[in-house]
């Protein structure tokens, strides 16, 4: 007897060396063996930072307004898919300001000062703070967001964290190369940070999580919903092997 393949599984398979790619950057090599310089570390921050408040936190507010909550529907059951969304979508809210006030405080302890200087080093870039990669991702977010399917967005949400979360725990795999602890200089402390927040455990949760939701929603193979959320993960994880900055 067949068993039916999971739609995640499915475009993990089918896109396995776009996603390798996306998640094995040089960049992530270097900042796991602490050799990164504090420049290209700063600029990413910066760009992960306008990415996460400009336009994650519109897409997943927008992703809760096309959950269908009626009050005489069976949506409302706790062990539905839909609860399981709201939950999983709210903690996204909650959690990605909690980032970006991450990002400002530990770049701020460590003398990233991700904005300092923003206004001269920008004055001939017509996208202002942001770089193209950036400005495409928030502008794909907000689209998505707003004119995508709630499984379009699920799809989107799903790879974008299940991207970062693997990009990051392959930057830990290589972080036995770091130096001591006391000879560790400012931007390799910030980046034991970076690592450990990123690779935690309440995190693998919460992207296990979305693969959850996504599954739930019964996406049928070869169906036109289906390649629309095919096209959402391949767009996606162009955008994710394209944001990390060279090293």
């Amino acid at each position: 007897m067949s068993t039916k393949v999971k739609f995640t599984e499915y475009l993990l398979d089918k896109y396995a060396d776009d996603f390798k790619i996306a998640t094995t950057h040089p960049f992530l090599k270097s900042a796991g063996e602490g050799t990164i310089a504090s420049e290209p570390l700063r600029e990413w921050l910066k760009q992960d930072y306008l990415y996460a408040y400009v336009g994650y936190i519109k897409f997943a507010s927008s992703l809760l307004s096309k959950l269908h909550l009626s009050p005489n529907s069976s949506s409302i059951n706790p062990t539905s898919n839909i609860s399981r969304s709201v939950e999983i979508i709210t903690f996204s809210l909650s959690n990605v300001k909690r980032e970006t006030d991450f990002f400002l405080s530990t770049s701020s302890k460590f003398n990233l000062s991700i904005f300092e200087n923003s206004n001269q080093d920008n004055n001939n870039n017509l996208l202002g703070e942001y770089n193209e990669i950036t400005r495409s991702y928030v502008d794909f977010l907000h689209s998505i967001g707003g004119l995508g399917s709630i499984e379009e967005g699920l799809t989107l949400l799903w790879c974008m964290e299940k991207a970062y979360y693997e990009a990051w725990s392959f930057a830990k795999s290589h972080s036995h190369k770091f130096p001591n602890e006391n000879e560790l200089n400012q931007t390799q402390k910030a980046l034991k940070e970076f690592i450990n927040n990123w690779t935690n455990f309440e995190f693998k949760e919460f992207v296990d999580g979305c693969e959850e939701i996504l599954n739930g929603s019964n996406i049928q193979l070869n169906s036109d919903l289906a390649e629309r959320c095919e096209d959402v993960f391949k767009r996606t994880l162009w955008l994710e092997q394209r944001f990390w900055p060279s090293v």
